[in-house]
């Protein structure tokens, strides 16, 4: 196995061999600058006996036998990079140990039974399993210090009783199934339900699974992929950072709360900033909730440009649609976009939205208007207005 992003380096002298020896030093994963040998015929002899005539009888010439590695003939055997590996056998060697820990969840849901995990360090992985007294385990380690491992020995013969029942009953169940339907959702239009894994669970791998824990595998799964949505929260400073630094120009703020919690958050990226002079002053405004795992509202600013097409101008997210959260949001965009010339708020029936307009922009005079008195009728080659 070789990375792609390894540049090739030649060596052509002693030196070259010294940078390449400290190079691999630094970095011992075997697919990380391969060295790449090329063979060309030599007369051994030829060249023994040009030497001894050369030299006369002060020179002297051994010939030694270089054994070979151990550590090559590992290398030789496939690495393994899957971790849905089927098949787990003494002398297979992987990419890393978190393919191992993972081939290990993917085999024992395989076989439906648990292991604990006796010893783990950077260098060994060592599994029993959870019965009392059983002779089942699995040890691996690592090949010369490197990050891939070699399954040193693996029983796989269990002598306990505790297999369906432990099986179901572990909280790590949802872990391992997750892990395993994440190829489901690796298109975020793909629908597939809580429903739909223990059915596949039960078919593929006839493993019986609750409501409950297929649930929790789904979030696992997208947990995996998506990461905690939790944490994106910690984030938003480095985000806004980067947004700020990649479009200049751009108006980005984040409000938190006394106790350094998430409260607002706002974006007017440069280009809509620069396209809003040449569009009609008329700002549309609205509010929709979020269906994230924290929820929270997220309040949109939109107008027409010359074309007749939609340009978003901003959009903030806060903790729901009042008159806190409108004001602050009208504070920044007035901030972004100034105030033009025969300005129009264009928004629905919400109170907030009329209350703060008038008191973040006191010179706009008929700056809202209702849309919800009208009921708008779409015909297949026409729109009516009713």
């Amino acid at each position: 196995m070789v990375n792609d992003n390894c540049p090739p380096m030649e060596i052509r002298n002693d030196m070259g061999v010294r940078v390449y020896m400290e190079t691999k030093k630094e970095n011992k994963n075997l697919g990380s600058y391969p060295l790449c040998i090329s063979v060309r015929d030599f007369n051994m002899e030829l060249a023994i006996t040009n030497d001894n005539t050369s030299a006369g009888s002060s020179g002297s010439i051994k010939l030694l036998d270089i054994p070979s590695s151990p550590a090559i003939e590992e290398y030789q055997s496939e690495i393994i990079t899957e971790s849905t590996q089927t098949a787990i056998e003494e002398g297979q060697v992987y990419r890393d140990k978190q393919t191992v820990a993972a081939a290990m969840k993917h085999f024992s849901v395989m076989h439906k039974f648990q292991f604990r995990v006796k010893r783990s360090s950077r260098r060994s992985y060592w599994l029993v399993c959870v019965g009392e007294n059983c002779k089942w385990h699995f040890k691996a380690t690592s090949i010369n210090d490197s990050a891939m491992f070699k399954i040193r020995s693996f029983n796989r013969q269990h002598t306990c009783s505790l297999m369906d029942e432990t099986f179901i009953q572990r909280k790590r169940t949802a872990y391992v199934v997750g892990s395993m339907v994440i190829p489901k959702y690796y298109d975020p239009k793909t629908v597939y339900t809580p429903k739909d894994i223990q059915t596949d669970m039960l078919f593929e791998h006839g493993v019986n699974l609750s409501y409950m824990q297929a649930w929790r595998a789904k979030e696992k799964a997208l947990q995996f992929l998506r990461g905690n949505p939790a944490d994106s929260y910690s984030k938003l400073s480095k985000y806004f950072y980067i947004l700020n630094e990649t479009y200049p120009g751009s108006v980005v703020k984040l409000e938190k709360t006394a106790d350094e919690c998430f409260l607002y958050a706002f974006v007017a990226l440069c280009t809509s900033i620069s396209g809003w002079q040449h569009c009609r002053p008329v700002v549309v405004v609205d509010g929709t909730f979020l269906k994230s795992v924290y929820r929270g509202i997220m309040l949109t600013a939109s107008t027409m440009d010359a074309a007749g097409t939609i340009l978003p101008l901003a959009y903030a997210v806060v903790d729901s649609e009042n008159d806190a959260s409108w004001k602050w949001f009208f504070e920044q965009f007035k901030q972004a976009y100034g105030e033009r010339l025969s300005m129009c708020v264009v928004s629905d029936r919400n109170e907030s939205i009329l209350k703060e307009t008038s008191i973040v922009y006191p010179t706009l005079l008929l700056h809202v208007a209702y849309l919800d008195k009208y009921k708008v009728k779409i015909q297949e080659g026409s729109s009516t207005i009713a």
